[in-house]
């Protein structure tokens, strides 16, 4: 469990460029920043922005599914259409990631 702060002072264009790197990588400002101190290899694949909406609205959806499922108010959820969608985003970035050797 992650419960240490560590606190670093940038100027605002320092701020702005590790922001953009760490939207480039789709990720947290704090897990890009805790890769790259810890050395993690970061992959930024350029233009998969549309992918990533489509990403963070099933998400969403997910995420509303499973609030209604933990009030018991689970209603009928199209789950083969969901798992078709993922399955089909999950296709196209494996396929845009570089390939490692």
């Amino acid at each position: 469990m992650r419960t240490e702060f560590i606190r670093v002072r940038v100027t605002p264009e320092e701020k702005e460029i590790i922001t953009k790197k760490a939207l480039s990588s789709y990720r947290l400002l704090s897990d890009y920043m805790r890769d790259c101190a810890l050395d993690k290899e970061i992959i930024a694949v350029a233009g998969l922005d549309d992918t990533a909406k489509e990403l963070r609205r099933i998400g969403n959806n997910l995420n509303q599914m499973t609030v209604l499922a933990h009030q018991n108010r689970a209603q009928f959820f199209n789950l083969e259409e969901l798992k078709k969608e993922v399955g089909q985003i999950w296709q196209y970035v494996n396929s845009s990631l570089p390939k490692h050797r």
